[in-house]
């Protein structure tokens, strides 16, 4: 049961009993673009900071300084970006002002569906809200345009109105009463769109939205599928960086080339591995990498050969494969 005096609130109008009271569509995109630059920016400066601090403390303590540990930091630091748009969403809107900085400048407050300050759990369940907005390919945030009370998806989710600071006071100080008493008359007994309207548009959106993804997922995931393996095929190209030394100085040194690893103290070729490496063999002065061990099913038995071409003072290496398909293969292993 609800505290005294609580249930006896007005519930809010309708946006035609009371004209201006609601935020209007592209108020509310407005200052959502002002909302979505701050936390843009606020992210970036989080990012730059904090990541250079993890950083020069990874460099402090021995640590490599190269571009996986910079991408793998910037990987760790993607969930902060989503907790501070939440906390910059949740706490304005529960705060004083009840609202973001962008909809303070458009005039604007969100409040409950009885015109009460929220609090931060309902802020919260509206930003989440958004999620399923998202979702709907954006049709969850058209809705703003056609309810009874001008609330998109998120708001119903969680209760809420986004109201005009000005016509809410003058609602609120009975003005919008009288001016509803007057029209409710006129006013059509279900006005904006009804409860079935908006769940048909939900599922509606649903249907729309399976195969969509679908698609999306059958063009991305072999894109993404793509990339690994071509990630893989160029730490097994990067691991050769002291076969290529060797042989380089091989030539130099008596102007031929060597035949196999014992000619430059390498290791047998099935002892030198790596996470996607079972061998690497030398053969006539030419660099042999076998796939293996953890690679992926396209490449794993494959082989990249990477060859020595010129002489010992311009020396450069081009690097093919007789067995993987070019599409996989890095750049600069292709043809």
């Amino acid at each position: 049961m609800e505290p005294a005096g609580v249930e006896n609130l007005q519930a809010m109008p309708s946006r035609r009993a009371v004209p201006g009271l609601y935020a209007g569509f592209w108020r509310r995109v407005a200052a959502w673009l002002v909302d979505a630059l701050l936390v843009a920016a606020l992210d970036a400066a989080f990012t730059l900071s904090f990541g250079t601090a993890l950083l020069v403390a990874w460099a402090m303590l021995g640590g490599i300084d190269d571009a996986a540990m910079t991408r793998l930091v910037d990987i760790a630091l993607q969930p902060f970006g989503a907790v501070l748009a939440w906390l910059y969403f949740a706490v304005c809107e529960t705060s004083r002002w009840q609202a973001t900085p962008g909809k303070r400048v458009l005039g604007l407050r969100v409040v409950d569906e009885r015109g009460r300050r929220i609090g931060f759990a309902r802020a919260s369940a509206r930003c989440f809200g958004k999620i399923l907005s998202v979702l709907l390919l954006g049709i969850g945030f058209l809705l703003a345009g056609w309810t009874a009370r001008k609330q998109a998806l998120h708001d119903l989710v969680a209760g809420c109105c986004v109201v005009r600071k000005n016509g809410f006071a003058a609602w609120q100080r009975g003005q919008g009463a009288q001016v509803e008493a007057i029209l409710a008359q006129a006013a059509p007994a279900h006005a904006g769109m009804p409860g079935w309207a908006v769940a048909l548009v939900v599922i509606v959106g649903c249907v729309l939205v399976v195969p969509v993804l679908a698609i999306l997922a059958m063009v991305a995931i072999p894109v993404y599928e793509g990339h690994a393996v071509r990630e893989e095929i160029a730490q097994g190209v990067a691991s050769t960086e002291r076969p290529r030394a060797l042989i380089a100085q091989y030539i130099g040194e008596r102007g031929a080339l060597p035949r196999s690893n014992a000619d430059l103290g390498l290791p047998r070729p099935e002892t030198i591995q790596a996470r996607y490496v079972s061998s690497i063999r030398v053969a006539d002065g030419k660099v042999v990498v076998t796939y293996g061990n953890e690679a992926a099913r396209a490449i794993h038995g494959g082989h990249v050969v990477i060859s020595p071409v010129g002489n010992a003072a311009m020396l450069r290496w081009l690097c093919s494969s007789p067995d993987i398909r070019e599409t996989l293969l890095p750049s600069n292993c292709r043809d």
